[in-house]
C-alpha cells in the first residue's frame, strides 16, 4: 500500500505528537526516516525531516486534523486554582 506524506518535522518528538493526534482520530499513520534522523540528527534537513504518512484515502481528513488549532482545549485545564 502506498502512503502519502502529509507533514514533516525536524525532530521525531514533534512527528510523534502529530501521529498520536491522527491515531486518536482513527487515522492510521506511520513515521518515515525517524530512526535515521534520531541517529544522525544533522541529516534532518537533507532528508526532509521526519515524515508523517497516511493512506491516500485519509489525506484530506488528516490534513484537516493537523491544521486544527486545539490550543483552547489546554486552557480549560489551567484556569482553576489548586486547592
Amino acid at each position: 500500500m502506498a502512503l502519502v506524506t502529509i507533514a514533516s518535522f525536524s525532530f521525531a518528538h514533534e512527528a510523534h505528537i502529530a501521529r498520536a493526534k491522527l491515531e486518536s482520530e482513527g487515522i492510521p499513520a506511520v513515521l518515515a526516516d525517524e530512526f535515521t534522523i534520531n541517529m544522525q540528527w544533522l541529516y534532518s534537513n537533507a532528508l526532509g525531516g521526519v515524515k508523517v504518512q497516511v493512506p491516500p484515502s485519509c489525506v484530506e481528513r488528516a490534513i484537516e486534523i493537523l491544521s486544527r488549532d486545539d490550543s483552547d482545549l489546554l486552557a480549560d485545564g489551567f484556569e482553576s486554582e489548586p486547592e
